[in-house]
């Protein structure tokens, strides 16, 4: 009986020696590159491998279950900072071009230590992928119609396109659960990305990667996607979202656009615009709003860059 005030006065003394747990912060700040620049939304300037000319107006999308690979090996998922670790929306990042503040993702508590690989999921898998998810906007004006599957969008990329006969065509590449004629059955078309890096977090430091978009790559590898073959609206076209989920992989980078890879594409410029001309001349409706001088100075002002990133 005696022993019981020591046996807790050494459990207290053991417990006030422990040593803390170190935390720290990190940023993931998003960025989006097409033909080798960064992305100008609202401007028709941009071809694909098909020869479509097209436009982006918006891009609005989901990435899931970001992990980090520590050098030993283990997986650590990271939260968004401020949210309970046991709420599932603390794994589902909401990121929208129209929303400056959603392109840097905070996560909170992360434990300082040297990571080797990033890897998330585009999209939502099966078990976060349910109907009322999300009960606000923006995040619930993704949703993805229960006939097809239920749930969410896993990308909105809208703007136009010229079509076969040099009409300007709106453009929605919506991603989500694919289905059959008789929406009999469905198909997950979201996918896991996996990308190298080298990259210490301490405490002490601002603790920053950056992951780039690269949009263009949706349309060229291995798949060569045509606008005027899939068509402007693709939900109920499950060919076409695996021709994109193929084409996915890779579509995101670590690093962001650089100011050489900048140098390097000026050289196109003078290409571009005696393309830019002719397209103009064809394009109907014309768009009289848009001229050669327009297209440079948006080019000037991108969309899904932040000021003081590094590269990892």
């Amino acid at each position: 009986m005696k022993l019981k005030p020591l046996v807790l006065v050494l459990a207290l003394l053991a417990v006030a020696c422990t040593k803390p747990k170190e935390k720290a912060a990190i940023n993931l700040n998003l960025g989006y590159e097409v033909n080798g620049k960064s992305l100008v939304t609202d401007t028709l300037c941009y071809e694909n491998e098909a020869g479509n000319q097209f436009l982006f107006t918006e891009i609005q999308w989901f990435l899931s279950n970001i992990e980090l690979k520590s050098e030993a090996g283990d997986w650590i998922m990271l939260h968004q900072q401020g949210l309970a670790d046991t709420l599932d929306i603390s794994r589902v990042y909401y990121i929208d071009t129209d929303i400056p503040e959603s392109q840097t993702l905070h996560f909170s508590p992360v434990k300082p230590d040297h990571y080797t690989a990033i890897r998330f999921i585009f999209g939502l898998d099966e078990s976060d992928n349910r109907t009322g998810l999300f009960t606000d906007p923006p995040e619930s004006e993704m949703f993805w119609p229960d006939l097809l599957g239920g749930g969410y969008h896993y990308m909105k990329l809208n703007g136009k396109y010229l079509d076969a006969e040099s009409r300007l065509t709106p453009l929605a590449i919506h991603l989500g659960i694919g289905q059959n004629e008789d929406h009999s059955q469905f198909y997950q078309n979201y996918f896991t990305v996996e990308l190298p890096i080298d990259f210490t977090i301490t405490e002490t430091s601002k603790n920053q990667i950056d992951l780039t978009m690269v949009i263009d790559n949706w349309f060229r590898n291995p798949n060569l996607y045509d606008f005027n073959e899939y068509g402007s609206h693709i939900m109920q076209n499950q060919a076409a979202q695996q021709a994109l989920k193929e084409n996915g992989n890779d579509v995101f980078r670590i690093g962001k656009l650089t100011d050489n890879e900048n140098n390097t594409n000026m050289e196109k410029d003078n290409r571009f615009e005696e393309k830019f001309k002719n397209v103009m001349q064809k394009a109907a409706p014309k768009p009289h709003f848009w001229t050669w001088k327009s297209v440079k100075e948006r080019m000037g002002s991108p969309v899904g860059t932040t000021e003081n990133r590094q590269v990892v």
